[in-house]
């Protein structure tokens, strides 16, 4: 096992840098990736699933299938946003399999958007209650504005990004995006976003032990 990224000699390397030496032979690089980016698929698939275990269900199969393709991936988009599209059609998949597959496109739209409320900003360190209590918010949005609100407003992931992921237009991005916000701030006022649904520290390494452990087991690290 790897030491942890921190201690990585390779940590600043670029995803493209990266991926050039896995497929070069220096196959063990690829945890590298995996610590970088499970905090963002972990976000994506809570903003498409809503559930813990199914999300990480989704991830491994996304990772595992990132390993398998990583030869295809030509650049075209960032690494991130390939990534994530694997991630997303995964949840998808999930989603059929469970008979519960919801049309972004066409869930119900509100009967009511909010107006932003005049409260002055929270702290800049949340409590854990009122971090509960966001999640708990974001999870309950209809699904099409819950998914961008995630990927823009929590992920970090800019217009393009996002629509290409959810196949959308940027236009729609920017839409869902202000109907998301409007809802969320009749509900908790001003907030901070970017520390909801952590994906690091033991969650992240149990991750990729267990992508890793799957990945032995179908000798997909001997085939890259």
């Amino acid at each position: 096992m790897l030491p942890p990224l921190a201690a990585m000699p390779y940590a600043p390397l670029p995803d493209i840098d990266v991926i050039g030496r896995v497929l070069a032979g220096e196959k063990q690089l690829f945890e590298l990736l995996m610590r970088r980016y499970n905090q963002r698929l972990y976000r994506a698939g809570i903003a498409v699933l809503g559930d813990a275990e199914a999300v990480e269900e989704a991830m491994q199969n996304a990772w595992v299938k990132a390993y398998e393709h990583l030869s295809k991936f030509e650049g075209r988009a960032s690494f991130a946003t390939w990534l994530t599209r694997i991630l997303l059609n995964e949840c998808l998949m999930g989603q059929r399999r469970q008979r519960r597959f919801v049309d972004l496109d066409t869930a119900p739209n509100p009967t009511e958007l909010a107006q932003p409320d005049e409260r002055t900003p929270l702290q800049a360190v949340l409590n854990d209650e009122l971090r509960q209590a966001l999640e708990a918010a974001v999870c309950e949005l209809p699904a099409k504005y819950r998914s961008v609100f995630v990927l823009r407003a929590v992920e970090g992931m800019n217009v393009s990004e996002t629509a290409q992921s959810l196949g959308l237009t940027e236009t729609n991005v920017k839409v869902r995006l202000l109907r998301a916000r409007a809802q969320l701030r009749a509900r908790l006022g001003s907030f901070d976003p970017h520390r909801t649904f952590a994906y690091l520290g033991h969650r992240c390494d149990q991750m990729v032990h267990t992508v890793l452990a799957r990945l032995n087991e179908t000798n997909a690290l001997s085939i890259l």
